[in-house]
């Protein structure tokens, strides 16, 4: 055969294959094109519910006393006795003799003034004696004198003179008894001696300290809060005190005051709280309180009537928060009525139908497709 023949029956095979691969790719069936599905993302969300409930704002404070004092002498005296009863720790009702000071100088003063007035009082008889006299005689007289020549004439100035140092020596006898009751040291109010400072035999001056002493009836705590919880606070509900070592237990306080002024470092309100019986009895199941220790309180604002209570985390800058609404992502704009710590209340914004998302989105859209995770769903 020669080479032309062979040439011409290579193309013609070549041309053949050509032929039956393109009937095959245009016989066979194309596919459709089909746009890609969308996949709602699994999210937590919650139903919105209005509510009444009262803001609360944590705190906490040093407890300090109500009363303290450092009970001093008002008399220079040399410490005769003092009670068994008066050591460091001992809590004491008010009128307790405490310590008694050398009375025996006291004793004799109230004697020397009880004497000195005996004898005005007897000057003062025998003046007034001879101003009766001299009365009878100037009516007998019938002298016609000036008002003060006749004061003169019936010794009303040495009459006067003479009450007058009745009642001068009445003073100084119940000074002598005030300084003589002085020499008992005694309990000023129902409280606990925190320190003593001298012992018998010690010789003590009027502005000499003998005891420390704190009232225990009530002690004071001093917290702070915001600017912008004070319209809100509730000066009649109690205020809930605990500590981590009360086992879950907790105390009531009452509010004394607001002070007028505020924190000169974070410029937050100050307030005080009174707390009754702190120390307790010692066979009570309610936690003593002690002096310097800190206490965390909660304090009460005003009921917040018919409110939208959600997480201050779910609350954008600009008083904004994502909802899940016909599965699909929404975006509302809120109006708040108190932004608290954890909690921001809510007046309106939220639509019907809205589940608060719960979820966080690394890029939040509106209208992005969603689905609640209900009970039992796989995130």
């Amino acid at each position: 055969m020669s080479r032309t023949a062979q040439l011409l029956i290579t193309i013609a095979i070549l041309a053949g294959g050509v032929s039956a691969t393109m009937w095959i790719k245009n016989s066979n069936p194309k596919p459709e094109r089909k746009a890609p599905e969308v996949v709602a993302r699994l999210v937590e969300a919650r139903e919105l519910e209005r509510e009444t409930t009262r803001p609360t704002w944590p705190a906490g404070g040093t407890v300090n006393a109500s009363d303290e004092v450092s009970l001093a002498a008002q008399v220079s005296a040399r410490v005769e006795w003092i009670s068994p009863e008066a050591i460091p720790g001992a809590r004491l009702s008010k009128g307790t003799l405490l310590a008694r000071l050398e009375s025996a100088d006291f004793d004799f003063a109230v004697k020397q003034k009880q004497a000195a007035l005996a004898q005005v009082e007897a000057d003062l008889a025998v003046e007034q004696g001879q101003a009766d006299l001299a009365a009878e005689e100037f009516q007998l007289s019938a002298a016609k004198l000036s008002a003060s020549d006749r004061a003169l004439v019936m010794r009303e100035p040495q009459l006067a003179a003479a009450r007058a140092a009745v009642a001068s020596a009445k003073a100084a006898v119940e000074q002598a008894k005030l300084d003589l009751a002085r020499t008992e040291i005694r309990m000023p109010f129902d409280g606990q001696i925190m320190s003593r400072k001298v012992s018998p035999g010690s010789q003590v001056g009027s502005a000499s300290t003998l005891f420390d002493l704190v009232a225990t009836d009530t002690f004071w705590i001093e917290v702070k809060m915001p600017r912008a919880f004070l319209p809100w606070l509730d000066n009649q509900h109690a205020v809930t005190l605990s500590q981590q070592h009360w086992a879950g237990k907790t105390r009531q306080a009452r509010i004394l005051n607001v002070l007028p002024d505020v924190d000169s470092a974070d410029r937050q309100v100050k307030v005080v709280l009174a707390l009754d019986n702190p120390l307790s009895s010692p066979d009570s199941d309610v936690p003593p309180v002690l002096l310097n220790d800190y206490i965390d309180c909660v304090l009460y604002g005003r009921e917040i009537i018919d409110a939208i209570v959600i997480d201050r985390r779910r609350l954008n800058d600009d008083d904004s928060t994502w909802a899940v609404n016909t599965s699909k992502l929404v975006k509302r704009q809120l109006d708040v009525i108190y932004r608290g710590r954890e909690r921001v209340w809510i007046k309106s914004g939220f639509e019907a139908g809205d589940q608060l998302l719960m979820s966080q989105l690394d890029t939040p859209v509106i209208g992005l497709p969603l689905r609640v995770q209900a009970q039992g769903d796989k995130p």
